[in-house]
């Protein structure tokens, strides 16, 4: 009998003086692994440049997924962005990470390509819950903060493990409590276009193509 497919599913913790994290409460909701063909593993990573590499390392080296779904807040989107593409280049403008540090530009990876895709069949994925209905699209930029870090650090370290980086926008409450016009999302939406996606992991991947 064919075991499910393990996936390794990551979140960030509150960032920008923001008390709560859409991505952490998706991957705390999620932690139970309830999905059918699915063996989920399940890891919280630090907004701290120091840190982050080191805690996503062992997360991957604990869970030996089949496939990493990374997750992360992005305020001004309105819809759940499946990222496409993470730059080798690191660049925080005004924000600084829970440590206090601020990155001018800086590569992820010394030497390593300036542009890595997204392992995971995105198109494909995109088509099917756009067609179900679900506020989801590709996005070809991950930012420069930590989750285009977390991103590059993924795909560059673990070429044969199926990856990609999904954007959640912000929940309502944040968006009303920052009073910038940027548009929020109901966490119940966003769990439902997450289960769709991970749900049809398994009609794409096989358990054991591409464990780390």
């Amino acid at each position: 009998m064919t075991r499910p497919l393990r996936v390794l599913l990551t979140g960030f913790e509150p960032f920008g003086g923001e008390p709560v994290n859409p991505a952490q409460l998706l991957v705390e909701s999620f932690a139970a692994g309830d999905v059918p063909g699915v063996e989920l593993r399940t890891a919280l990573l630090p907004v701290d440049a120091g840190r982050v590499t080191d805690v996503l390392e062992a997360a991957i080296a604990a869970a030996r997924p089949d496939a990493i779904v990374l997750l992360g807040q992005a305020a001004k989107r309105d819809a759940v962005c499946l990222e496409t593409t993470a730059c080798n280049r690191v660049a925080y403008g005004d924000e600084v990470d829970n440590a206090g540090r601020r990155v001018e530009d800086a590569p992820v990876v010394d030497g390593g390509p300036a542009r890595l895709a997204s392992t995971l069949p995105l198109e494909a994925l995109e088509r099917e819950l756009a067609d179900g209905g679900l506020p989801v699209r590709r996005s070809d930029d991950a930012g420069r903060y930590l989750c285009n870090h977390a991103l590059y650090t993924t795909l560059h370290g673990h070429p044969t493990t199926p990856a990609a980086f999904v954007h959640v926008p912000l929940l309502p409450e944040q968006a009303e409590r920052r009073a910038r016009g940027e548009p929020g999302m109901p966490l119940d939406v966003m769990a439902r276009c997450l289960r769709a996606l991970l749900e049809r992991l398994p009609s794409h991947l096989r358990p054991g193509d591409g464990a780390a």
